[in-house]
C-alpha cells in the first residue's frame, strides 16, 4: 500500500496448521515492512526499515525478512543516483569533475613509464601508517605535473616532496597496478592520475597563501594560517609545522638564512615527511618569503620543461585519419594540455612541416629521430573551452605516409620541423613489443 509520504507498507498474512482439526492452532503472521526515507537524510540517501517483531520470530518468514532487506538495498542503492566512478577511455578527455582528491609525499618514481608511489597524509590511523602499503599510481596519457609552479615532468620532482592530486580509476582491462595484499581498507581503487603538483604549486594556483604567525628556531617550529583564497583541499587553518637548518629559504634570487623569517610575513611552502607524520605534522622543506623568489623558482622550472618538451616532442592522440591515394593520408591529432604556453605558440606559428611519431599511454616513442613521419600543416584549429587533458589545439597533417600507430585513440609525439629531431636516450625508447 502506497502512503501520501511515499512510503511503503506490504502486510501479508499466512496460516498454519498444526495436529487435529480439534485441537488446530491458527497462527497470524503479519508483516509490515515500511520503506520510508528519513528527513535527516537527502532525497539520495539509504532507505529505513521497520519491521514488526511477529515478522521476526517466524522461521519462514525470516528467511523472506532477509531477502527483503536485500531487496531493499539495491533498490535503494538504485534510487540514490549516484553517479559512477570514472572510468578513462582512449580518445575521450575527463570531464572537469573527475578525479578523487589524494595527497601525500611522493617514495618512489619511475619518471620513463611515468609511474610511481606515494605514502598518504597521515590521519592518526597505526594501521594506515605503519601497515598499509604506498599508493601506487600512474599518470594517464593526459596527466600533468608541475613543480614550482610551472609544468614539469615526474623527474622533476624530488622523492620526498608532498604532492596533491586528482586520482580516477584504472582504464577498463588495465590491471598493470595489482591491488594490495595488506590493509587494502587503507588503500585507494583511484590509481591513475589526471594532475599532480607540490605544495606551492597547489596553492598558489588556488590563491592560498600562508601567513606565518610565529617563528620559534629553539623549538623548530614555524606557525602560520592559512590566507588568501581557501584551496578546495589541503590544509588550511592555523599550523604549526617543523622547521631547521634542513629547510631552504627563497629570498630573492638567492637562498637565504632562517633568521630571515618573520612573523607577518606572506610565504608559499612546500612540505616533506616528519617523525610525526602520522598524526598529520609535516616538515617544511622550502619557504619562499617573497614574489620574487617564487618568480625565480617558477622560472627556472620552465625553462627545464620546455628544454625536456622541445626534445621529447609534444604528446597528443590520433582523432581522425583520412586515407588517400598512394599511401598517404591527412592524420588529425589533439595536442594534449598542461604544457607551457610557448610550446604552444610555437606550435600555432608554424606554418612548415610537421612529424608525428608512435607513442604509447606512457607517452614512450620508438626510434622518433627516423620512425616517424610527416608532411605539411594543412589546418589548425583552437577547440573553445578544452575539457581537463586537453589543449584545445587540433592539428591537421597531411603525411607522405601512415604509420600502423596512426590509428583512432593511439597516442603520438608531434613536433614542428624547427624543433630538434633527437635520438633518445635508450631507456626512454620503446625497444621491442614486450616494452609496451
Amino acid at each position: 500500500m502506497r502512503n501520501a509520504d511515499n512510503s511503503l507498507d506490504v502486510v501479508g498474512k499466512s496460516r498454519h496448521s498444526h495436529g487435529g482439526p480439534e485441537d488446530r492452532r491458527k497462527t497470524k503472521i503479519e508483516l509490515s515492512v515500511k520503506i520510508a526515507r528519513s528527513s535527516a537524510l537527502s532525497s539520495s540517501g539509504p532507505p529505513v526499515l521497520h519491521v514488526s517483531p511477529a515478522f521476526i520470530n517466524s522461521f519462514i518468514t525470516q528467511r523472506c525478512f532477509w531477502a527483503l532487506i536485500f531487496i531493499c538495498l539495491v533498490a535503494g542503492g538504485l534510487h540514490a543516483g549516484e553517479p559512477a566512478a570514472y572510468v578513462p577511455k582512449l580518445g575521450e578527455f575527463p570531464p572537469p569533475d573527475a578525479g578523487t582528491y589524494y595527497a601525500g609525499e611522493l617514495v618512489s618514481v619511475d619518471h620513463v613509464n611515468r609511474r610511481g608511489a606515494i605514502r598518504l597524509d597521515g590521519d592518526g590511523s597505526d594501521g594506515k601508517y605503519h601497515s598499509a602499503p604506498s599508493h601506487r599510481f600512474a599518470l594517464l596519457p593526459y596527466g600533468t605535473i608541475r613543480y614550482h609552479g610551472a609544468p614539469a615532468e615526474l623527474r622533476d620532482i624530488p622523492i620526498g616532496t608532498h604532492v596533491h592530486g586528482r586520482f580516477v580509476l584504472p582504464p577498463a582491462g588495465d590491471t598493470t597496478i595489482a591491488p594490495p595484499t595488506r590493509e587494502p581498507q587503507h588503500v585507494p581503487k583511484e590509481t591513475h592520475v589526471i594532475t599532480l603538483e607540490d605544495d606551492i604549486s597547489f596553492y598558489q594556483r588556488q590563491g592560498q597563501t600562508w601567513t606565518i604567525t610565529a617563528v620559534d628556531l629553539k623549538k623548530g617550529t614555524l606557525a602560520v594560517t592559512s590566507s588568501g583564497t581557501t584551496a578546495a583541499n589541503g590544509l588550511r587553518g592555523a599550523k604549526t609545522l617543523e622547521i631547521d637548518l634542513s629547510t631552504r629559504i627563497w629570498k630573492g634570487r638567492q637562498f637565504a638564512e632562517l633568521s630571515e623569517l618573520a612573523a607577518q610575513q606572506v610565504v608559499q611552502l612546500n612540505l616533506t615527511w616528519a617523525p610525526e607524520w602520522k598524526n598529520g605534522v609535516f616538515h617544511i622543506a622550502d619557504v619562499w618569503i617573497d614574489q620574487e623568489s617564487r618568480d625565480v623558482a617558477a622560472e627556472q622550472q620552465r625553462r627545464l620543461h620546455v628544454h625536456h618538451q622541445h626534445h621529447r616532442w609534444l604528446a597528443g592522440w590520433i582523432d581522425h585519419v583520412e586515407h588517400l591515394a598512394g599511401g598517404h593520408g591527412i592524420v588529425t591529432v589533439t595536442l594534449f594540455g598542461g604544457m607551457d604556453p610557448s610550446l604552444y605558440d610555437e606550435v600555432r606559428k608554424h606554418t612548415g612541416g610537421f612529424d608525428i611519431a608512435a607513442a604509447d599511454v606512457t607517452l614512450r616513442s620508438w626510434w622518433q629521430d627516423h620512425d616517424k613521419k610527416g608532411g605539411d600543416r594543412v589546418e589548425l584549429k583552437e577547440l573553445p573551452n578544452p575539457p581537463p587533458g586537453s589543449s584545445g589545439i587540433q592539428l591537421r597533417v597531411n603525411c607522405w605516409a601512415l604509420l600502423e600507430g596512426y590509428r583512432p585513440g593511439r597516442i603520438v609525439r608531434v613536433r614542428p620541423h624547427s624543433w630538434p629531431n633527437s635520438k633518445l636516450p635508450p631507456e626512454e625508447r620503446i625497444q621491442n613489443a614486450d616494452d609496451r
